[in-house]
């Protein structure tokens, strides 16, 4: 078993080196009439049986640009297969080399996603890595998520996936799911759900909703202010708020709409410490709202298969461009750092049967104007009559 290691280690290594030949990451230097050829020192291999993976930390040498080696990726793919990844700064680097690709027919599963959530005070399920685990983030240390794809690139599942687990991790008392959906497309499946305050369509409700949001974000903001903390969760008992979410689909359709898109800027501006969160999707997106400042509020990035390099690269996504149409649920996230993962697939069907124990009956939507929706606090029951 030992001598099995090292001659697989042993290969690793020569093969690490023939790439570094093929990329011409090397230096060389002549010795009389030879010339010698300097390489990337290496300095570990390391196989992860538990993680189907094997990590290779190696040393770039004095004077060979970093930009090369992210220039020669393709050739790491070429020896190593595509399922990789290179990560590093300046000169250390390591490659890592995942056993087994990632799977298009990967089924969502809560159970599978629970050992996951220690220390998240917000779970986002974004999808499984090349090493087999699931990559969860905290939407209060990275606030919110946008996610854009083309039809049947698993956008929809994903957004289902999202709101599924969130609503089997909080309970109604933790936290209100606010649903705009111009499209009436993504969210009808959630209506009944207690968690979800409204499931709105026009840009009236829009407005109103988002209105009404923002002005639960200033009530926030001044608790924070009289206690003296800066977050939500720091505030004294007896005066914890409830978690929000705004889902808006498709929300580019609201370009045109001025007081929609202010709104939507406050909150992915001021939201996070008030615990308000804000989920976007559209099929694609817009140069005009997606500038550099709009895209620093969006913490989380998804994008599935885009329709050209222009729409991945707005989100700093590059690559879900290259997404082949069978991958579906495949995606490029950009969290920080730059990544390929695959969404767990969740059909409306399976959402359907999960969320019904999560189901209430609700009263039926009432036409109401912005006013008598942000009424004070104590009417806070009569004001929501247009909530599902």
């Amino acid at each position: 078993m030992i001598l099995k290691e090292y001659f697989y280690k042993q290969n690793i290594k020569s093969k690490l080196l023939d790439c570094f030949r093929s990329s011409g990451l090397y230096l060389t230097n002549k010795r009389n009439n030879r010339t010698i050829y300097i390489y990337p020192k290496i300095h570990a291999v390391v196989k992860k049986e538990n993680e189907n993976s094997t990590y290779i930390t190696f040393t770039l040498l004095n004077g060979i640009d970093p930009k090369e080696l992210k220039k020669k990726y393709y050739v790491f793919q070429q020896y190593f297969g595509k399922s990789i990844d290179l990560q590093g700064d300046l000169k250390k680097y390591t490659l890592y080399i995942y056993h087994k690709p990632l799977q298009s027919n990967l089924i969502y599963s809560y159970k599978d996603l629970v050992p996951y959530f220690e220390d998240i005070s917000f779970p986002i399920v974004t999808g499984q890595k090349k090493n087999g685990r699931y990559l969860v983030l905290d939407a209060l240390e990275l606030p919110h998520v946008i996610i854009q794809g083309t039809t049947g690139s698993g956008k929809s599942s994903a957004i289902r996936v999202i709101l599924t687990t969130l609503i089997q991790y909080f309970k109604p008392s933790e936290l209100e799911i606010y649903c705009i959906d111009g499209k009436k497309a993504e969210f009808g499946l959630f209506k009944k759900v207690e968690h979800v305050q409204s499931v709105v369509h026009s840009n009236k409700h829009a407005k109103d909703t988002l209105n009404y949001v923002v002005k639960e974000m200033s009530k926030r903001e001044d608790l924070l202010d009289t206690f003296d903390v800066p977050h939500i969760n720091d505030l004294p008992k007896e005066h914890r708020q409830k978690y929000i979410l705004v889902a808006v689909d498709e929300f580019i359709e609201y370009l045109g709409d001025k007081g929609i898109m202010e709104s939507i800027i406050k909150i992915t501006s001021k939201g996070r410490a008030v615990g308000i969160i804000l989920l976007a999707s559209a099929q694609r997106m817009d140069a005009d709202i997606m500038d550099t400042k709009a895209r620093t509020n969006f913490n989380i990035r998804m994008s599935f298969r885009t329709v050209d390099k222009t729409n991945a690269m707005l989100l700093g996504t590059k690559g879900s461009e290259l997404i082949k149409r069978e991958e579906k649920g495949r995606f490029i996230l950009n969290s920080g750092e730059i990544e390929e993962l695959q969404s767990p697939h969740l059909t409306y069907e399976k959402a359907k049967e999960i969320l019904n124990p999560y189901c209430v009956i609700k009263g039926k939507v009432k036409e109401v104007n912005d006013d008598s929706v942000l009424k004070s606090e104590s009417n806070k029951n009569n004001e929501l009559d247009f909530f599902l």
